[in-house]
């Protein structure tokens, strides 16, 4: 399966947003990261719906969106009409409603996703494989927090989501990792089994470096 580099946009220069997401399209990135908090999920807020079709007006990358509040369900409305084509991630933990939510998201054109923080166990994931088209396997909690380090235990649990997914014949399934992925986690985590890397300032967005040289790297790197 192809590598997916997905940056963070909460990660650019925000009052250059459009010049950012333009490196994005010369770096040719897969999906852009966009991450929705509200405190009731995550110790912050960040990024607002509103910015989502300003984004599709000057880019057909698909969006990851991943959002980070308590009971999903209660912005769902707001939510749907920007899910077409984008990843649309939820957190398990975050919600009792999730196989709805993920219907619809679907039903609205998007690709739902399962997000784990790292200390779920991935046993949440098997009813819910017919109805997601990602995993997101958080290398630590959600939010600015203290990241786990990447030690056996996370690679174990990569191996044996990627084992999940082609067991039950869903090795469609993209398996994304997140939280402060640079070159050496994202060559690590690859080689567990993952295809997708979010990036932030641990990899594409250093100061003083170019983004688009830090993603043409980072691909050389992991190959």
């Amino acid at each position: 399966m192809k590598d997916l580099l997905s940056p963070s946009i909460m990660c650019a220069d925000l009052l250059n947003l459009e010049k950012e997401i333009r490196l994005l399209i010369e770096a040719k990135v897969e999906l852009i990261h966009f991450d929705i908090m509200d405190t009731t999920f995550t110790n912050q807020t960040m990024l607002p719906l509103r910015m989502i079709p300003l984004i599709k007006k000057i880019t057909n990358i698909p969006l990851d969106i991943h959002v980070m509040i308590d009971k999903p369900e209660r912005i769902l409305e707001t939510l749907l009409p920007y899910c077409e084509n984008n990843y649309v991630e939820i957190h398990v933990e975050s919600t009792k409603e999730i196989g709805s939510i993920f219907q619809q998201i679907r039903a609205a054109g998007g690709k739902p996703a399962a997000v784990l923080n790292s200390g779920t166990p991935i046993t949440v994931l098997e009813e819910l494989l017919p109805h997601i088209d990602m995993v997101n396997l958080i290398l630590g909690n959600a939010g600015f927090c203290p990241r786990q380090p990447l030690d056996d235990q996370l690679l174990q649990k990569i191996a044996k989501v990627r084992k999940m997914l082609d067991d039950h014949n869903r090795s469609d399934v993209v398996l994304e990792v997140d939280g402060a992925v640079s070159f050496e986690t994202a060559k690590l985590t690859k080689k567990a089994g993952a295809n997708s890397f979010v990036l932030g300032t641990s990899s594409v967005y250093k100061d003083g470096l170019s983004v688009v040289e830090q993603c043409n790297s980072l691909r050389d790197y992991i190959k």
